[in-house]
């Protein structure tokens, strides 16, 4: 049995990133860019207004003050979308739009509640009156400002979430180079497991695994190409892993990594050609995980059949490995107050379903939910995080820091 630290270790050692491949952004939400992104563009393309006012000339309103204000002819209108006009006579300025290009010898914009205006008839704003000095740059948004061409849009590997894709689109980025998203099959095995729907009899149970693995990997991005099960019978699992392997980065397997009479999965595994890098861990729940090599640099994660243990495992295991296929950094966790004192095995590193929240000051606080046994579905249903506590401690006492970690991943201090 190895440590925690010893199996991350192994499966960063073990994990390369995937074949980069080129895409129409279009298609790039939810895949990871290779390394840096230069903008293509200047964002703003070009300077414009801040806000509806007046573009002027700042140098035109140095003597303004309420006494003896500066009175500047109001000489067109320039709406966002529209030409700015090419010149601008002296003393003069034009009514401006929020996100209107700024004409090229204006430098500043008056908001329009800041001004006195002249109105005709038929409401064109003819003059205004500026009572205040303004000064080169106000309410004005620059070219370049927010991205200049040639500079970083995206500064590193990471995930295409909503707001990169916003970024990239502003940038000019329309095609980029992108690790796609890893492929991932599951194979439940037991001969116990029914699926909901399905007849049912005594010494039966439903395959909650299954839907739950299915479910967090459509969640976190990755693809699942296959969802089968498996009975615990050696022709039945050589023929899924044969029916998996050949469209999948990734295979999930649930049961059958323990050490009794059908925990079959090892032996299928080297029969398949396979190497085990490491099984069992000393962790609480999940103890024999396992963690394989299949021939073409496949990897198996052999999870527990307890359905906390098999969370557990895919949480701190599988998608560590994920993060390696994407070229990601491991995740980082947070840090929260333990609302109670927390005993275990000093041995074993411990992950407990918990909820956390904030108090009025901004501490984030957890505690425990009753109901640690592996088994148990109803305290995870109600958690929002996993609580953790490494090897080598035996307690949390209430009021200590204990490390906590979203129940999926979450963008929020991972890189």
């Amino acid at each position: 049995m190895i440590s925690y630290a010893e199996a991350l270790s192994l499966i960063d050692g073990t994990v390369a990133p995937l074949p980069s491949e080129s895409r129409a952004l279009t298609d790039a939400a939810g895949a990871a860019t290779v390394g840096p992104i230069a903008s293509r563009l200047d964002v703003p393309p070009f300077a414009n207004a801040a806000m509806d006012g007046f573009a002027l000339r700042a140098a035109d309103t140095v003597s303004a003050s309420a006494q003896q204000g500066a009175t500047l002819d109001v000489v067109g209108i320039v709406a966002a979308g529209d030409r700015p006009p090419a010149a601008l006579p002296a003393n003069a300025c034009v009514e401006i739009m929020t996100g209107a290009p700024m004409p090229a010898e204006c430098d500043a914009v008056v908001p329009i509640e800041r001004v006195a205006t002249d109105i005709d008839e038929s409401g064109h704003v003819l003059r205004i009156r500026v009572e205040e000095p303004s000064r080169p740059g106000r309410n004005v948004r620059a070219s370049g400002e927010d991205f200049a061409a040639g500079r970083a849009a995206i500064d590193g590997a990471r995930l295409i979430e909503p707001h990169a894709l916003m970024a990239l689109t502003a940038t000019g980025n329309d095609r980029l180079d992108v690790r796609g998203s890893p492929r991932i099959a599951v194979i439940t095995t037991g001969s116990e497991l029914t699926d909901a729907g399905s007849p049912e009899h005594a010494g039966m149970i439903r395959d909650s695994n299954g839907p739950y693995l299915e479910a967090a990997i459509a969640r976190i991005g990755a693809v699942q190409t296959r969802r089968m099960n498996a009975a615990d019978q050696p022709d039945q699992l050589d023929a899924a892993f044969a029916a998996v392997r050949d469209d999948a980065d990734v295979i999930l397997t649930t049961g059958g990594v323990s050490a009794g009479r059908y925990d079959l999965i090892p032996d299928a595994i080297v029969r398949a050609g396979g190497e085990i890098i490491f099984h069992k861990v000393a962790i609480r729940p999940g103890k024999p995980l396992l963690f394989a090599c299949l021939p073409g640099g496949k990897l198996v994660f052999g999870l527990p059949g307890n359905p906390i243990a098999a969370a557990v495992g895919l949480r701190f295991f599988a998608l560590r490995a994920l993060r390696g296929l994407l070229g990601l950094p491991p995740e980082k966790f947070h840090a929260a107050v333990s609302d109670d004192e927390v005993r275990k095995r000093a041995d074993l590193y411990f992950f407990g379903k918990a909820q956390a929240h904030v108090d009025n000051e901004g501490t984030i606080h957890t505690r425990l939910l009753p109901g640690q046994e592996s088994f148990k579905i109803h305290p995870l249903a109600n958690a929002n995080c996993w609580a953790i506590v490494p090897d080598g401690r035996d307690a949390i006492a209430c009021g200590d820091l204990i490390e906590v970690a979203p129940l999926y991943p979450s963008s929020f201090l991972q890189d």
